[in-house]
């Protein structure tokens, strides 16, 4: 979960839950009919995507609404990631989700990605990171996590409208990746935006979704976010910084490797990779099987040059997962083009 932890004024922890749990009342129409906004400025499915849903399981099984494993137990809101570092660096706006009056903010913490137990012991108490909770009309709020340290704009007190920029995506708090956390309460417990029912609801269950139907939220079950080139083994670490083969390649490249980084895999997915010539002509062709299930998979596939050099052109590269619901196959699809001159 992704509680504030944070103390002002002095105010002891147990005292702070409750404070920061009283909704105000603001002058704005309700989330129930004015609905959501998403938390930052993006094109869901092609520059932000949802990495994580709300755990709807009380048990300590993780499920999220439609009773996959988008999710990990206890998290009580809903990630939206942004492709990668660089993108981060460039700068993407946090908004308000809806108006509201501003409660509590929190800055200062570093952008660091956590990586081991160290890392995680160091923000202890304060796993949101740099954040903002936003108390709306009806005793709603939401509650925004993981900005980028120096980024917050508002300050407590302070009214913001929907679309109102509150800071920037940032890695800071518990965070492996840049994404902003959003987390909707009524009444002091957590909701679920996409169904409207409470955390503790269980999956499977019909509901109404409280984002805006001109967001055009829809469930991801699976994200093919990232794909592209290379010359040789991918780096996938350096590739989630932000450090990519653009191209054009060159003709003299030892291979060509065609990888995708993954939100949300499922054991046994089929994961297709397809690289067409200049020619159109299909040079490579293989399929893997998805072995586990994983938040986030990064996997690739390639071919040595057999000439001296490549033939010259445009090449394009085809990733297809392919997913068995309720016995029926559903795929999943993500291209990509580089020039080899």
């Amino acid at each position: 979960m992704h509680a504030m932890g944070w103390k002002r004024s002095g105010l002891p922890l147990c005292l702070l839950a409750v404070w920061l749990s009283q909704g105000v009342s603001v002058a704005a129409a309700p989330i129930e009919t004015e609905g959501l906004g998403l938390p930052l400025v993006c094109a869901i499915g092609q520059t932000c995507w949802v990495a994580n849903y709300v755990d709807v399981d009380p048990s300590v099984e993780a499920r999220d609404f439609r009773c996959n494993r988008r999710t990990y137990d206890g998290h009580d809101g809903t990630d939206f990631a942004i492709r990668d570092l660089a993108v981060m660096a460039q700068g993407v706006p946090v908004v308000a989700s809806a108006p509201g009056l501003v409660k509590n903010v929190r800055d200062g913490m570093q952008d660091v990605a956590l990586t081991d137990e160290a890392s995680r012991k160091r923000i202890a108490g304060r796993e949101c990171g740099n954040g903002v909770v936003i108390d709306h009309e009806g005793n709603w709020q939401t509650q925004y996590c993981h900005l980028k340290e120096g980024s917050i704009k508002v300050k407590a007190g302070d009214k913001v409208e929907r679309g109102g920029q509150l800071g920037l995506v940032g890695l800071s708090g518990k965070t492996e990746f840049p994404h902003v956390h959003l987390t909707v309460r009524k009444d002091g417990k957590a909701i679920d935006p996409f169904t409207d029912r409470p955390m503790i609801a269980g999956c499977g269950k019909d509901g109404k979704p409280l984002w805006r139907a001109d967001q055009r939220i829809e469930y991801e079950p699976v994200s093919l976010y990232n794909v592209g080139f290379a010359t040789g083994k991918p780096d996938s670490e350096a590739i989630r910084s932000g450090k990519r083969e653009e191209g054009p390649l060159a003709a003299t490249s030892p291979a060509l490797v065609l990888w995708v980084d993954m939100l949300g895999v499922v054991a046994g997915d089929r994961v297709q990779f397809r690289i067409m010539g200049p020619d159109g002509k299909p040079m490579l062709e293989q399929e893997n099987s998805v072995d586990r299930t994983q938040a986030r998979r990064f996997v690739f596939v390639g071919k040595k040059v057999t000439a001296s050099t490549w033939p010259t052109g445009t090449y394009t590269g085809q990733v297809t997962l392919t997913r068995m619901v309720d016995g029926k196959e559903t795929k999943h699809e993500a291209t990509r083009m580089v020039a080899i001159q």
